[in-house]
């Protein structure tokens, strides 16, 4: 049984996407289990946040410092549940999970930069560089050629404008 090599063209893209091999989508399923650390580390923050509280003597008139920090931490729970379903859409080589990768990243540095400026919590730091990191890894070419419509051009925003002005 003769195995035959994946073609590529000039940019280093598979030809045939379908035949893009198991090392190909090691990046992918990396990615997807980051996303599922992530998403459990925000649900992680928010947990903790909420659980420092003592409910029963929360004064509605004046929360305590604490109270508004939980509050705050709710913010996480959208990107953490956009991180969760991106996890699943790389894990499932599904092209959606790369924009609600990106989706879950810009909210959540959002978020970060948000809280830095207002309160400044520690764990804001980690988060931020995470979310660095993954919006790194999820742009490396590795990531890109999984991804990749084989028939289209990249087109940029000049490229559909008429110069017959």
């Amino acid at each position: 049984m003769v195995e035959h090599p994946v073609r590529r063209d000039d940019s280093g893209i598979p030809s045939d996407p379908a035949r893009v091999d198991e090392t190909g989508r090691r990046p992918i399923r990396v990615i997807g289990l980051l996303l599922l650390l992530q998403a459990a580390g925000l649900a992680g923050v928010v947990l903790y946040e909420l659980s420092r509280v003592d409910w029963r003597r929360l004064d509605p008139e004046s929360p305590s410092a604490r109270a508004i920090g939980a509050a705050t931490s709710l913010l996480f729970a959208p990107p953490a549940v956009l991180a969760l379903l991106a996890a699943l859409g790389f894990l499932f080589l599904s092209r959606r999970g790369w924009i609600l990768a990106a989706l879950s990243q810009g909210t959540s540095l959002a978020i970060c930069l948000w809280l830095y400026t207002e309160t400044a919590p520690l764990y804001v730091y980690g988060v931020m560089v995470y979310c660095i990191l993954m919006v790194l890894y999820l742009n490396s070419h590795d990531v890109r050629v999984v991804f990749h419509h084989p028939g289209r051009e990249d087109v940029g925003p000049a490229s559909g404008a008429s110069s017959d002005d």
